[in-house]
């Protein structure tokens, strides 16, 4: 697979939170990816076709859930969806349910990848909910995990984050800014955690196979 070239996130990372957070013009500085679009102006199909009449609490893996305290506010919709890869190798692209997340270099300290429109979450359910996360690194597997979304969610939420781990694990979050990465890791390159001897545990905890 060729790699794209690495883009420069010209801002200062302070000044890419900032513009997150107001949902305007949103760099991702460690992917190189730009979104210039205001993500409450495309509401998700799923959301807009939501029937709380038929809404059931979610299962999962043959267990009905457990749902409450938390519940995502009224009103939210448009979630940015937001990228950090600790894992040894960049990821492709990868994906929200149906929505596009983009493509996440190795992350580092003060990066994140992604930074595209919209994470298909509804507004105003008791959580936690499951949520489809799936990725692609080498152009033709794809690995899917679902994960589940518990709170407590922000009264201001603007982001969806998606942290991939290297020992195969995934967790979500809702934010009102995208956060720094949870792990200070070094990498080799922007492909690369390490010069040699990169894992990858996709399969672990995931179901991967050829094709979308």
């Amino acid at each position: 697979m060729t790699q794209p070239g690495p883009r420069t996130c010209t801002s200062p990372f302070a000044a890419c939170i900032a513009t997150a957070a107001l949902c305007l013009t949103v760099v991702a500085c460690d992917a190189g990816v730009t979104v210039a679009q205001d993500p409450k102006s495309k509401i998700p199909d799923a959301v807009k076709t939501f029937d709380s009449s038929k809404y059931k609490k979610p299962m999962f893996k043959g267990t009905e859930l457990y749902t409450g305290p938390h519940r995502t506010p009224k009103g939210m919709h448009g979630l940015m969806i937001a990228g950090y890869n600790y894992t040894d190798g960049a990821i492709y692209s990868f994906a929200v349910g149906a929505a596009g997340g983009g493509g996440m270099e190795v992350s580092r300290p003060g990066g994140y990848g992604g930074g595209t429109c919209c994470a298909p979450i509804l507004d105003d359910i008791e959580l936690p909910i499951t949520v489809d996360i799936s990725w692609n690194r080498d152009g033709d597997v794809w690995c899917k995990q679902t994960v589940l979304l518990d709170g407590p969610v922000p009264t201001k939420p603007n982001v969806f984050e998606v942290h991939f781990y290297q020992d195969g694990t995934i967790q979500v979050t809702i934010t009102e800014e995208p956060s720094l990465p949870r792990l200070n890791l070094d990498r080799f390159n922007r492909i690369q955690r390490k010069a040699s001897g990169n894992v990858n545990n996709d399969s672990k905890f995931s179901e991967c196979k050829s094709g979308r």
